[in-house]
């Protein structure tokens, strides 16, 4: 998993594209008795993939799709009419699983590092925000990429000579492990004799035994007591700046994939915004769960707690619909839990399992009968075995039931796992955006676990094969979304030609290509296709997945996810047809325009 950051250079990158034409409102000014986006290219995204070439909006929602002149029947004077330039147009794009108030937080008060390739750049961005912010007690922040290290990570040391009296944490750009300097070990009481906590290593000096500086998984946890406090006006700060930029990116919903329960100023930031009207995206959010929460009575409780906490949420702006568990941790860590063994390098073993079985299917079975969702991080193979023995084992406790239960990021999911979960009706959240070839699978997944798994990894169309409801996902702060990446890298396995020149940029021995058969020479990396390729996926199957595929996901296949009569209208207007495009300028779609609940919530200026 990874994450870089684009937001300064995405215009850059992308193509100019075709202009759309924008009528303007009738002579009585003000709101606009209603919307008419005509000359466009309707991709609908309902049953029966039907195109169309005009849609109108009124009252929030889809008045009409069908032809221009049909349309334009609905002209008043104070309409306003959009010529969409043959270009296409879709249901807002759902992000069925990001960590938006933890991520925009990040984004807007803490150190960036995703914009940096190397560790020195990452000592100079840390060193300069130091120096900025003089008064500030503790020093967070998040992005640094894991390749760029040894398994020990990097060192405290570096950081110490930034600051030896301040503490400063950093998250990994996976979000799974935390870079400290040695007032921060010791502020949290860490030291060589401190054992390593279930479920996380305390990375330590091959020499001297003593902590080295990273602390992965839970171990990241024995210094969270020393981060900053958020207060419910910053995190609105915060979700108020990213709706902005999502808006700009055509998204229209997210999941929130962990919201705590004694995390009050988030969750009533959201609902406060909602009840307000002051919300451009619809979220859906599930609480955490972990096995540190204490045990199984306590954690039953906890989910009572939860239910009864999220019906206090009723707006259909904000709601919590489910729980979240992670079966296992991330490959580049050496914690998904995976069938077969890594290598010694990667510490051997088969990685972690969180939970134990029986505790798992106690639980599961109690949220499953009370009909909400379970949402579950599954990396590795192995994880996801356990987990559908104990969603099977609820399934056989309760009956069947449309709880849509849910893998997200499935890695490496084997195909008897993947007709399990189809018989179970779950839905599968996929993330385009790493399904390629690139340094992670080079330096970390071959020597990980080998050749033939780094080959076999990230199915897709498989998914969408067995009938399983596909959604996508970007786990935002982990990759920025962007639709045009994420529609070229399921169609295609490979990395955009844009994201190729920034991430690489001034780096001598990677090499971008196409081709399937291209083989390195030398010492070079060849960026390209990922195996296997018939988990590539087709343009319409993609695009539904990140339309009707997360509003399904979300249970909300009535309201959004198609262009139909009566739901809501939210709805974008692309810069091109992408259905006629090469798909080398599909990656470079701009969103020109973006409807939220039948409001203009971004538009391209001419």
């Amino acid at each position: 998993m990874r994450k870089k950051k684009l937001t300064k250079v995405l215009a850059l990158l992308m193509s100019a594209g075709m202009a759309v034409t924008l009528g303007s409102c009738g002579q009585g000014g003000g709101e606009p008795s209603n919307i008419i986006i005509t000359n466009a290219n309707v991709y609908t995204v309902d049953e029966k993939g039907t195109t169309a070439e005009a849609v109108v909006v009124q009252d929030g929602v889809i008045e009409y799709v069908g032809d221009e002149a049909g349309a334009m029947e609905y002209e008043d004077g104070d309409s306003r009419v959009i010529d969409a330039n043959g270009s296409t147009v879709m249901p807002g794009s759902v992000d069925a699983h990001m960590h938006p108030v933890m991520s925009s937080v990040q984004y807007c008060f803490e150190i960036g590092l995703q914009e940096y390739f190397s560790h020195e750049e990452y000592l100079k961005a840390i060193e300069d925000f130091v120096k900025e912010h003089p008064d500030q007690e503790v020093y967070t922040g998040a992005g640094f990429m894991r390749s760029l290290y040894d398994a020990v990570g990097p060192r405290k040391e570096d950081l110490d000579k930034i600051s030896s009296d301040k503490p400063i944490m950093l998250t990994s750009a996976d979000g799974h492990s935390t870079w400290v300097n040695s007032k921060a070990l010791e502020m949290a009481g860490i030291t060589a004799e401190t054992e390593d906590p279930e479920g996380g290593v305390i990375q330590r000096d091959p020499e001297t035994g003593e902590p080295s500086g990273l602390l992965q998984e839970s171990a990241a946890k024995l210094v969270a007591d020393l981060k900053p406090e958020y207060t419910k006006d910053q995190y609105k700060e915060a979700i108020t700046w990213l709706q902005e930029w999502l808006n700009e990116r055509g998204i229209t919903t997210i999941y929130d994939a962990s919201i705590g329960l004694e995390d009050e100023a988030v969750y009533m930031a959201y609902q406060e915004m909602a009840e307000a009207g002051e919300l451009t995206v619809r979220v859906r959010g599930i609480w955490s769960m972990a096995p540190e929460m204490g045990d199984v009575e306590e954690l039953s409780a906890r989910i009572d707690e939860g239910i009864a906490k999220s019906e206090e949420f009723t707006t259909d702006y904000f709601q919590i619909i489910g729980f979240k568990f992670f079966a296992d941790q991330v490959l580049e860590e050496g914690t998904a839990y995976i069938d077969g063994q890594y290598s010694e390098e990667y510490g051997g073993g088969s990685g972690i399992k969180v939970w134990d079985d029986d505790v798992l299917a106690e639980l599961f079975t109690k949220i499953d009968a009370a009909g909400y969702q379970i949402h579950i991080h599954q990396i590795g193979n192995a994880a996801a075995t356990y987990a559908l023995d104990a969603l099977e084992a609820a399934r056989e406790a309760n009956g069947e039931n449309d709880s849509r239960h849910t893998f997200v990021h499935t890695q490496y999911v084997s195909d008897e796992n993947i007709a399990r979960m189809a018989e179970l009706n779950m839905n599968a959240i996929i993330a385009p955006y790493w399904s390629v070839r690139d340094d992670y699978y080079y330096d970390i997944y071959v020597p990980a676990v080998g050749q033939e798994a780094a080959d076999n990894m990230y199915p897709a169309q498989s998914f969408v094969d067995a009938g399983l409801n596909v959604a996508t996902h970007s786990d935002f702060f982990v990759t920025e979304p962007d639709l045009g990446w994420l529609y070229y890298s399921a169609v295609t396995r490979t990395l955009p030609q844009k994201i190729f020149d920034f991430w690489y940029e001034g780096m001598d021995g990677y090499v971008r290509t196409t081709d399937r058969e291209a083989v390195a020479e030398g010492d070079e990396y060849v960026i390209g296709p990922l195996k296997p390729y018939d988990e590539c996926m087709k343009l319409e199957d993609i695009v539904k997945a990140s339309t009707y595929g997360g509003a399904y996901a979300c249970f909300m296949e009535d309201e959004i996810g198609s262009l139909e009569k009566g739901k809501k209208a939210d709805l974008l207007i692309l810069d091109q047809n992408i259905f006629e495009s090469d798909i080398e300028d599909v990656s470079n779609l701009k969103v020109k325009t973006t409807i939220f609940d039948g409001k203009v919530v971004f538009e391209e200026e001419e």
